[in-house]
This record gives C-alpha cells, structure tokens and sequence, in this order.
C-alpha cells in the first residue's frame, strides 16, 4: 500500500542558518577589528620572513591584541558619525557596551602577554602603540581639522612601527633595512589610509577633517593614489638595487597590480564595499608574497 506520508526535508533551513552563520562571522571579521589585526601579523610575518629572525606565536598573538583592541575601539566609539558614510558598520557595533568589554579584555590580555614574554622596554613599547592607538579617535584624529592628512599620518607611522617592534621585541638592533621596510610600509598605509577617506569623504568634510579627498577632491585624489601606489613600487626597488633591503623584496612588487585593482574600483564607485575590503587586505598579500620570495629563493638555492 503507497503510503501518504510525506517527509519534509531539512536542507532548506539548514542551509539558511548556516548562509546566516557566514554572513554573521563576516560582519564580525570585518567590523569587528579582526581584518587589520590579522594585517598586524602578516606584518610581523613579512618582516621575520625578510630578515630572517626566528619568531614565535607569542608575538604573532600580542601584534593581533594590539590591533585589535585598537581597530575594535576606533569602530566603536566612531560608530554614530560612520552612519552616513559606512552605515553597516555602525549598525553592527550599535551595542557599545559589549565592544567597550571586548576592547578592555584583549587589553587586559595584550598587557598580561606583554609582561609574560618580553622584557620592560617591549613592554612599554607595546602599551605605548596600544595607548597611542586608542587615543586616536579621542584625540588625535581631531588634529586633521588643523594639521592637513594627519590622520593618514598618524595611523600609517603606527602601521610602519610594527618592522621596528619586531626588532624590539627580540632585542636585535634596528638596521638600516628594517627602517627601509618601515618606510614601504608607511607609504602604502597611506596609500590605503586615502583610500578609506574616499568612502568617509562626506562625513569628513561635516566634521571640518582635512584630509586629502576632502581637500583635493575626489578627481585629483584618484591621481594622488596612483602617484602613491606607484611611488612605493619604486621606492622599494630602489632599496634593493642599493641593497638596502634583502632581494626577496622585489617580490612584493606586484601588489602594485592589486593596489591598481582596488583603486580603479573606488573610482568607479566609492559605495563598492568590496574594494575597502581589498584594501583591508593588502597587508596580508605583503606577507604571502614575500614568503612565496622566501620559498622560491630557498628552492633555487638548494
């Protein structure tokens, strides 16, 4: 006899919840600090790799604290002025109180790791970024209104920092290749630092920020970002021909290629979300593309 019972499958709403678990991880991986804090790690990754200076996941950990706290903490507290520019965002950080917690908390713990596997001058160097970060959109930030692009600045030399961290941090000297790295690194932060401005271009403007597209205009800041893009390109070529900075750095040259992809997109539309996320990103495509020089460069020793 046919039977009449007609089982219901679950794969639909399974499906759903599981769409709703990614969509949730991604907002928390993209609004919730973690991008630039994993950027804070390719960093220390990509100086390491450079250098050659063996490294462990205690400083891998304390660089993604660091960052994150910083990054969580300048999201929050922008939240209300990010309404018109990066609506999203602000919507998803509107429970202040439990960013405000996660902040204290990876502080907490940067502090306790700080003093647990570094010395006293690591320990104040890490707190000083910390504090330095946090005080950025309390303080800092506020100094674009009267010193043009300092925002870009200030968040770019803190980026920078980091190549010198790692030398602090294992207490090597800093050599002159390590600054040249820093250097790179300084000019393209501000090449995404810009970037970002691009997106934020109105709010800055209500705020009276002097920031670049708010002072050149979008038109003349598409320029300026190529001009950038390109001149870091050069810059560390020029490192390598004078042997300022290993061989193995001419294998980041071709995030110039990314940098033109993500640039493009912000001029054709500044509401492409994606782009800021590939520009996010970038610091991670340094590391990979230095330790893919590192492999090669063993493989054909060898």
């Amino acid at each position: 006899m046919a039977s009449n019972v007609h089982t219901v499958c679950p794969c639909p709403g399974f499906r759903t919840d599981i769409l709703k678990l990614f969509g949730l991880l991604w907002k928390e991986i993209v609004f919730g600090g973690h991008l630039f804090a994993t950027g804070s790690v390719a960093v220390v990754i990509m100086c390491a790799t450079l250098f050659g200076i063996p490294f462990g996941w205690d400083i891998l950990a304390i660089s993604y604290l660091m960052f994150y706290a910083i990054y969580l903490y300048d999201y929050s507290s922008g939240a209300p002025s990010d309404e018109l520019t990066n609506s999203t965002r602000a919507s998803y950080l509107q429970c202040k109180n439990r960013s405000m917690c996660m902040v204290i908390g990876a502080s907490v713990l940067l502090v306790i790791s700080l003093f647990a596997f570094s010395n006293v001058l690591t320990t104040l160097t890490g707190m000083l970024i910390l504090a330095l970060g946090l005080l950025y959109g309390g303080y800092f930030k506020k100094l674009t209104k009267k010193i043009p692009a300092f925002k870009n600045i200030f968040v770019s030399i803190v980026w920078a920092f980091m190549v010198l961290f790692v030398f602090v941090y294992y207490s090597l000297p800093v050599t002159y290749g390590a600054l040249m790295l820093a250097i790179f690194i300084f000019i393209r932060m501000m090449n995404i630092q810009i970037l970002f401005d691009v997106r934020d271009v109105e709010g800055d403007r209500a705020e009276g920020l002097l920031t670049v597209p708010a002072m050149f205009g979008e038109k003349r800041c598409s320029l300026i970002l190529r001009l950038v893009n390109l001149l870091s390109i050069f810059y560390i070529a020029a490192c390598v021909v004078i042997g300022m900075v290993p061989f193995m750095a001419t294998a980041v040259i071709p995030v110039f290629y990314y940098g033109v992809g993500y640039i493009n997109k912000v001029i054709r539309s500044k509401k492409n979300y994606m782009s800021y996320v590939y520009a996010a990103c970038e610091p991670v495509m340094w590391m990979m593309l230095i330790v893919a020089g590192r492999f090669l460069t063993t493989f054909n020793v060898m």
